[in-house]
């Protein structure tokens, strides 16, 4: 059975660190790399009223050809190709065409929610799609771009389960036999819990390894500044995120884990749709035949 590593990209400097950190991954694999890149032809309206211009002409076969000669130039299997579709439509054609075992983007450095949205605009995958999205910052180093050794898991003390979708990685993950190390942050004042979420990602599918997952506890008032030091302090290469999907107006009022995480993540991050676990029927009445 052949894999498949879907890589939204451009020509950005995100996109290159993207390419380039996919490439390693799928050749433990022997997995394929789809470079794909979303050319809207016609004007769309953005989330904030604002239209965007129709571009050149050209702009489709000429981006077709350089991604063709960027695929070329990979150490791995490769494709390349525009699709020219709205950016829902584009994703749902790509998503269809290859069920990747994983969906890489770059993650650009911002500032402000439109530059943000515009950067960045595969950010809301995994929670949309349910496809586990790894995203490389544009700043990873070279000496960055290796097999992992060791990933991160960031959970909460209360139970999830895994969207079957980002169940997929699993192969990708038993193939790299990383160590996997659950954290969780706590309050200062808190030191006994944990063992909830521990369970939960015992029980994920996330890798082979996972009913042998250990717990590292952070006691800090910020759980994402408790997240990024525990990635410091294990030395962790990659850090996982649950992502049970907000919208923007919650980020505004409230502000998100997940994005101060992006903001400030050294190494790359892997989004994963998880919801909280559906609740057990209740038992049938014994009078019910």
């Amino acid at each position: 059975m052949s894999h498949n590593i879907v890589v939204l990209t451009d020509f950005s400097l995100a996109a290159e660190r993207a390419r380039a950190y996919a490439a390693v991954l799928a050749a433990p694999l022997q997995a394929d790399l789809h470079l794909v890149h979303v050319y809207s032809p016609t004007p769309i309206t953005t989330e904030y009223g604002l239209v965007l211009p129709v571009m050149d002409p050209q702009y489709a076969p000429e981006t077709q050809r350089s991604l063709q000669q960027v695929a070329k130039s990979l150490p791995v299997a490769a494709t390349a190709e525009v699709l020219e579709a709205d950016w829902p439509g584009a994703i749902g054609e790509a998503l269809d065409k290859y069920r990747p075992l994983l969906v890489v983007a770059g993650l650009t450095e911002t500032e402000g929610w439109f530059s943000e949205w515009f950067s960045n605009r595969s950010r809301p995958l995994a929670a949309q799609t349910g496809y586990p999205l790894l995203l490389v910052p544009e700043h990873l180093p070279d000496a960055a771009l290796r097999l992992p050794q060791r990933l991160l898991l960031a959970i909460e003390d209360r139970p999830f389960q895994l969207e079957p979708p980002a169940q997929a990685v699993a192969a990708l993950l038993d193939v790299l036999a990383l160590d996997i190390v659950a954290v969780t942050v706590l309050p200062p004042e808190e030191n006994t819990g944990g063992w909830e979420g521990l369970r939960a990602a015992q029980k994920s599918g996330l890798a082979a390894c996972m009913p042998r997952c250990g717990l590292h506890k952070v006691q800090s008032e910020l759980p994402a500044s408790g997240v990024l030091e525990a990635v410091s302090d294990l030395h962790a290469d990659v850090l996982a995120l649950l992502d049970q999907g907000h919208g923007w107006v919650h980020k505004l009022f409230r502000g998100s884990v997940i994005d101060h995480v992006l903001r400030h993540s050294r190494v790359p991050v892997l989004l994963l749709a998880a919801r909280l676990p559906s609740p057990e029927p209740a038992p049938l009445p014994n009078w019910v035949i």
